[in-house]
């Protein structure tokens, strides 16, 4: 079978790949990051590229490049990175839907970001919520609400205050229930016996707004989330260490988690959710008791684990400042709806 992709070390082929549309280079950056080779020595011929393939290619950091069937859209791609491009055709576009939905002057994370979700390689799950009713007496705090989040998405929710926001994210959790409408992550119905044996794979942050002070150290706080996981001790250990180290709390395992600070204590709920191996993580104020210092390293934070990861993220916030440093859909909850 004919290979749609040959990467080449001097005059030695050492990665092949006969898949279709953008898999061969998915392939090739996992084959890249197992072996921890620097693409920027190799040389990459491609059967047919174009606005998207030139991004995936350019990400994957390749200086040399030779296109069978190029689209002008990606030569052009290549030119503003500065790559060696050559081609045996050159043609106005290709024909392929991706070619469509990439305009050419996104960045190239923001590229990548959205094809990995469009080839399914995420580890989030699809958040589905159908005529979501719920009342407070005789008030309409959600009235018939809607809203779906595809696997891997990101989402912002903002309101005033009272107008539903943190009971939304309590209804997904089950932790409150609903009058009327269903909540459906990825193949579980919220509430049912299959969700409650597989709940932890909702992570939940909420407001640091109550002042506990029953010792509980941060290590603690994080093995929390694998409380309801029947796994030995060792793989607790690993897990609670890893979890830390990503998000840079390992060195605060024996402290008090009420004497951390708020971007401390954000450090470690993050933690938790990643050690309980969270697929949707859901985020209730985040930044409402940190300083600018902390918001910031809480973005850069979501950033790099939605980038390497992509688990789907759904943020409650008032702040807005913070919300408008990302490109992610926002959602305004007013009346009991999301408009």
């Amino acid at each position: 079978m004919e290979q749609s992709l040959i990467v080449k070390s001097g005059d030695n082929i050492i990665f092949t790949s006969h898949g279709k549309w953008l898999y061969p280079l998915f392939e090739l950056e996992d084959f890249l990051a197992e072996k921890n080779m620097h693409a920027g020595d190799l040389i990459l011929q491609d059967k047919i590229a174009g606005k998207a393939a030139a991004f995936l290619i350019v990400r994957l950091g390749f200086k040399k490049v030779h296109i069978i069937l190029a689209s002008q859209g990606a030569a052009e791609i290549f030119n503003r990175f500065d790559i060696d491009f050559t081609y045996e055709k050159l043609v106005p576009k290709i024909q392929c839907k991706t070619e469509e939905i990439v305009k050419g002057d996104e960045t190239v994370e923001e590229v990548w970001q959205m094809l990995r979700r469009r080839a399914g390689r995420v580890s989030g799950l699809d958040v589905s919520i159908a005529g979501l009713t719920y009342r407070i007496e005789n008030r309409f705090l959600l009235n018939k609400l809607s809203l779906y989040v595809n696997k891997g998405g990101h989402v912002f929710i903002k309101g005033q205050n009272g107008v539903g926001k943190t009971t939304l994210l309590k209804l997904i959790l089950g932790l409150e229930k609903a009058a009327k409408g269903e909540i459906t992550i990825g193949e579980y119905k919220v509430g049912t016996k299959s969700w409650n044996r597989n709940r932890h794979i909702t992570g939940y942050v909420q407001q640091e707004n109550v002042k506990n002070t029953f010792p509980v150290t941060a290590r603690e706080v994080v093995e929390i989330g694998l409380a309801a996981q029947k796994i030995p001790k060792t793989e607790m250990e690993h897990r609670t260490e890893i979890s830390m180290r990503r998000t840079g709390c390992w060195h605060l395992e024996g402290k008090s988690y009420h004497h951390l600070s708020g971007g401390e204590k954000q450090r470690v709920n993050l933690a938790r959710c990643l050690c309980q191996q969270a697929k949707v993580l859901l985020f209730d104020e985040p930044t409402s008791y940190l300083d600018p210092g902390a918001k910031e390293e809480l973005y850069d934070m979501l950033n790099e684990l939605w980038a390497n990861e992509a688990p789907t993220i759904i943020i409650v916030s008032h702040d807005e400042n913070w919300i408008s440093k990302f490109k992610w859909p926002v959602y305004e909850l007013s009346n009991g709806v999301l408009c």
